[in-house]
């Protein structure tokens, strides 16, 4: 069973990385449609705000209360946020809230904290509340989804595209739930956990190489190779799932030099070399991700799980 420390760590982790992964998806969704569907965009908006809303009491509950390996991962926000945000903000003229990215920035390592029932009743509503955002994030996804498929709508994403976001947030809403009922990590379970994490950066893969103008066939033909990695990663796991050691040091190697390469994209794009037909603050969500897969893989090699 989850400790009380347990429940508290890890569902700030959780609730701040994940929902400013909502938050981001739900700008990039409300940029994807034609002014005749503001019933879609202004949803979407209102799903972001309260995206905010737990980034905000998440910091006000974590605030200098967090190891400093988890605060130097970049896996809250990356050393191109910033920069990506008002680029986005420049090209589609809208107004980002970027005072929860600064918030974000001057956490510091943790002290000791006392666990309470106080404090912990109050991780316990921000987790009900997390919840809830999740499962009417997801349902937003699969409507607009079904809609695209039905031709009753159009966005200026992928199909596949919501099925990634609706991916993601659905393994945000796993761990919350298993936080919920103070289970803990159990070998099987982060296996799993590092098998979605590996579809999640197959599929970013593929998304550069599709989003990006044609222009860069340098950058495609990288992007393709990554692709294929992650796939054949994919097949072992599904063949290996009870043995997985040398799998998740083969995946580290191949996951930091994918870090390198979005890396690359996201300076190069902000230089004005390369184009992609997608706000760039999807991007440093493809970053964000590398880096949270990592952080999991050095976890998961800590705590002996899988050494």
């Amino acid at each position: 069973m989850i400790s009380d420390k347990g429940i508290y760590e890890e569902s700030l982790v959780n609730n701040l990385y994940y929902s400013g992964a909502i938050r981001s998806f739900c700008t990039t969704i409300g940029l994807t449609f034609f002014k005749n569907n503001q019933d879609y965009i202004d949803r979407a908006i209102a799903l972001g705000y309260r995206a905010t809303d737990i980034i905000n009491k998440t910091i006000s509950y974590m605030d200098k209360n967090l190891a400093e390996t988890v605060l130097t991962s970049n896996v809250y926000i990356t050393p191109y946020t910033k920069d990506l945000d008002l680029l986005t903000q420049k090209l589609f003229d809208i107004s980002l809230d970027i005072k929860v990215d600064q918030d974000i920035n001057i956490l510091k390592s943790r002290n000791e904290v006392m666990i309470n029932t106080d404090v912990l009743n109050n991780i316990r509503q921000l987790n009900n509340e997390a919840l809830v955002l999740i499962n009417d994030f997801k349902d937003f996804c699969l409507e607009v989804k079904n809609k695209l498929i039905d031709q009753s709508l159009f966005s200026y994403l992928y199909i596949d595209f919501y099925n990634y976001m609706y991916d993601e947030i659905s393994v945000y809403g796993r761990d919350i739930e298993r936080i919920i009922g103070r289970k803990d990590y159990t070998e099987l379970y982060l296996n799993e956990f590092t098998y979605y994490f590996n579809e999640l950066l197959r599929k970013s893969a593929m998304y550069i190489r599709g989003l990006l103008d044609t222009r860069s066939q340098d950058v495609f033909d990288i992007a393709s190779y990554y692709v294929n990695a992650f796939a054949k990663l994919t097949e072992e796991y599904l063949k290996n799932k009870n043995s997985q050691i040398n799998l998740n040091i083969e995946t580290e190697k191949l996951v930091i030099n994918y870090q390198k390469f979005i890396t690359d994209v996201i300076e190069r794009l902000l230089k004005g070399d390369l184009y992609f037909i997608t706000p760039p603050i999807t991007l440093d969500n493809f970053l964000t991700n590398v880096n949270v897969y990592l952080y999991i893989l050095k976890y998961v090699r800590n705590i002996k799980l899988i050494k």
